[in-house]
């Protein structure tokens, strides 16, 4: 990015300086073979119903696969961490006995920590690329998909489908369903690490880690009623700033009636109630609840693992020994291994479940009546193909090109309604502006 960065000190960037993109994330690439992936369901729809993931799937499944397999080896990689690092401690604590290890095992265990670090931060890495490459995928593959319904939708359609709900669909929808896909291999993962962290920690600890998981249990509820309220005082404040915003919008562009009127009080008045008793209050409960989630982020790996500790040192400390620094060591970098799944996966359903609704939502559209084809010419390219010869007289013109031309045309709202357009013929050139008018 350097290069480019300098570049804009010294002039200003145009698309000549940019970057080809890489076919293999061109959205014209990609949009064609989805189109062909989902016009297979379509086609096929007499069969069987048409599946959007069906077709995701088919269009963008062999990099999402290998992301999870690269997840399964990086999940496994950082379980076995902490069991090298129970041995290296193990090493450590041996010179202080009379049966010391060989110094061959502390250079293997500290050599093994370093390079199954490195391998970890390697494959989660690729990992995260591979999911958010896969999820820029999908958004760009639906959003050109719904583009292209959009103009082929029939006028009956379109009264179900304004602009603005196509503009939702866009902005919203679509972006649910790439969000998900960065860490939808939760949804096998993090049952797989929350498994293997139990199973260690039980090893290591015995029963008393069960104290750990339920405050661990508990605090989820907490911090998912934190996280709703900051996100509908986040909502809150940003209607109130937009409410302010249009206010004061109006008021610089009807300046003129206001100081003509004496108004500047009463507009005044009205942005600062905004401002102070809306906007600054929503503003305070959000700050006030980002503090609350600090504070619980803070407090509760300590909570987990005082008690798990108090609970092993009163009423365990027989099964596997006193409370060493092994233990101790050990345990908190599987309760940290742990936070993470126990937290995220409940996050990942919820979103899940959203995703499926903005899903089911797109599948409607995709799936809605369109345009009769046989009544409409697409031609490749107007400009090339639809040249209209100039007439005499016409200087300046001869250089424009058809851009919609109709037939005989009959057209109605809805297939419910009469013909209100009857035989209609009809040559627009480029840059005209034309209208029917009829009764």
């Amino acid at each position: 990015m350097s290069p480019l960065l300098k570049l804009g000190q010294r002039k200003i960037i145009s698309e000549d300086d940019l970057w080809e993109v890489p076919s293999n994330i061109a959205p014209v690439n990609i949009a064609e073979t989805f189109d062909a992936n989902w016009q297979y369901e379509i086609d096929r729809s007499a069969q069987r119903s048409p599946s959007l993931i069906r077709a995701l799937w088919k269009t963008l499944g062999a990099p999402f696969a290998l992301a999870g397999l690269l997840k399964l080896i990086q999940d496994v990689i950082q379980f076995v961490q902490p069991v090298i690092l129970s041995l290296l401690l193990g090493f450590v604590s041996s010179h202080l006995s009379d049966h010391p290890q060989p110094m061959s095992y502390g250079y293997f265990y500290a050599g093994s920590l370093l390079v199954l670090q490195g391998i970890q931060t390697l494959f989660l890495h690729q990992y995260f690329q591979l999911c958010m490459a896969t999820g820029m995928k999908v958004k760009s593959s639906l959003t050109t998909a719904i583009f292209k319904k959009a103009m082929r939708l029939s006028n009956e359609t379109r009264q179900e489908y304004t602009t603005g709900s196509i503009s939702t669909l866009f902005s919203v929808d679509v972006e649910r369903i790439g969000s998900v896909v960065d860490y939808a291999h939760i949804v096998w993962s993090g049952p797989l690490q929350i498994v293997l962290a139990i199973g260690l920690l039980y090893n290591t600890l015995g029963w008393s880690i069960f104290a750990g998981i339920v405050i661990m249990l508990l605090s989820i509820p907490l911090n998912g009623w934190i996280t709703t309220r900051m996100r509908t005082l986040q909502v809150e404040q940003m209607k109130n700033k937009d409410k302010r915003t249009t206010m004061i919008d109006e008021a610089l562009s009807g300046v003129k009636v206001i100081k003509l009127y004496a108004w500047e009080r009463p507009i005044l008045s009205k942005i600062q109630y905004v401002r102070e008793s809306l906007e600054l209050v929503s503003l305070s409960k959000y700050g006030q609840m980002v503090a609350w989630s600090t504070v619980s982020m803070a407090a509760v790996p300590f909570m987990v693992s005082f008690g798990t500790f108090l609970i092993y040192s009163l009423f365990d400390g027989v099964s596997h020994g006193p409370l060493t620094a092994r233990l101790i060591f050990v345990s908190l970098a599987l309760f940290n291994l742990l936070r993470f799944p126990l937290v995220m996966f409940p996050t990942m359903l919820t979103s899940l479940i959203n995703a499926n609704v903005a899903l089911s939502r797109i599948h409607k559209l995709l799936t809605s009546e369109e345009l009769d084809e046989e009544s409409v010419i697409r031609l490749e390219s107007v400009r090339q193909s639809s040249r209209k010869p100039p007439a005499q007289g016409s200087a300046g013109k001869d250089d424009r090109c058809v851009a919609v031309q109709i037939s005989n045309g009959s057209f109605r709202w809805s297939s419910k309604d009469s013909v209100q357009l009857d035989n209609i013929n009809l040559c627009a050139l480029s840059g005209e502006h034309l209208a029917i008018v009829g009764r």
